[in-house]
């Protein structure tokens, strides 16, 4: 049995820690390295780590002055020492057979990429996350599988060959879309990806949670996102190939620009989307509410900002 080495990014979450490693000390599939990279917590996080590393040899700790998730992932892939990875938040947690069910299902169809099933969890509920069922795609397929809405954006619940990981580069400084840009180099990586319907990840949705509160920078990381996906498949020469998938990516990008307050609509990023891609072929793949923020934004009115203005109205009431 292969090893696997689950990389567990931490900060300030010392009231989520034991439910988290717990779930992955009791996993089924025992030949396991858990990896925890302690992002400069201010709590007690990093006490509790170096308890579980007493206690159960597979636990590895590192320490690191703080930088966000992407740099704790790319702290713990530069010491994994697995043949698989899996990523997992801190905050969330896994059923007890979720990296035995992915690690199975990875062998019997020779995979790269093995995908679950997730719920959004709260304290007292658990709702499945949307997400298409198929038992395996090309690269190619889940890349559009992905651009159409019908697999999640996220390096979690992805058991995936750490072979194919380390081509995965993030940019430094990017406050939006970093797994977005992961999910789609791996994918474009992979040679095969399987799919399991099993349901094993809880992606848990706390109160207080580290969301992303709007600002310029993260509007613009957003439209800076959408580049990269142009420029990724532009520097491969597969550019003709997907730009289909590029065209609805680079409209869900320039969306995510909106939700976070947008920028100036005569922003050279968003009228080369605009330009490029806007296009009706393209905005099928959009709900109707998705697209009458794009057809506003494209006249100078986002209707985002207005919606927040009238939730702030109706807080303040």
């Amino acid at each position: 049995m292969d090893k696997i080495s689950v990389i567990i990014p931490v900060y300030n979450i010392a009231s989520y820690l034991q439910r988290c490693l717990d779930s992955v000390i009791s996993q089924t599939y025992k030949n396991l390295e858990i990896i925890v990279v302690n992002d400069g917590s201010l709590d007690n996080s990093l006490e509790i780590l170096e308890e579980y590393a007493i206690r159960d040899e597979r636990v590895v700790v590192l320490n690191k002055e703080n930088g966000g998730v992407t740099s704790c992932r790319r702290e713990g892939l530069a010491n994994a020492q697995g043949k698989y990875i899996f990523f997992l938040d801190g905050d969330d947690w896994l059923e007890s057979e979720s990296l035995e069910r992915l690690y199975l299902l990875g062998k019997q169809q020779d995979a790269d990429i093995i995908v679950g099933n997730a719920y959004y969890s709260t304290d007292n509920e658990d709702i499945e996350m949307f997400s298409t069922n198929f038992d395996v795609l090309s690269s190619k397929e889940f890349i559009h599988s992905l651009a159409i809405g019908k697999q999640p954006w996220c390096l979690w619940m992805k058991l995936i060959k750490k072979s194919i990981c380390h081509k995965m580069v993030i940019p430094d400084g990017l406050s939006m879309a970093e797994d977005m840009l992961g999910v789609l180099q791996l994918s474009f990586y992979a040679r095969v990806i399987a799919k399991s319907s099993y349901y094993g990840y809880h992606y848990y949705q706390r109160q207080g949670a580290a969301t992303k509160t709007p600002t310029k920078k993260h509007a613009m990381d957003a439209l800076l996102a959408a580049k990269y996906v142009s420029d990724f498949f532009k520097a491969r020469n597969v550019y003709s190939d997907y730009f289909d998938d590029i065209a609805i990516i680079n409209l869900r990008c320039l969306l995510t620009c909106c939700n976070q307050g947008g920028v100036d609509r005569e922003e050279s990023l968003v009228k080369q989307i605009y330009s490029d891609f806007y296009r009706t072929k393209y905005l099928k793949f959009l709900i109707w509410q998705h697209r009458l923020i794009l057809a506003g934004f494209k006249r100078g009115i986002n209707f985002y900002r207005i919606l927040f203005f009238i939730r702030r109205l109706h807080i303040g009431f």
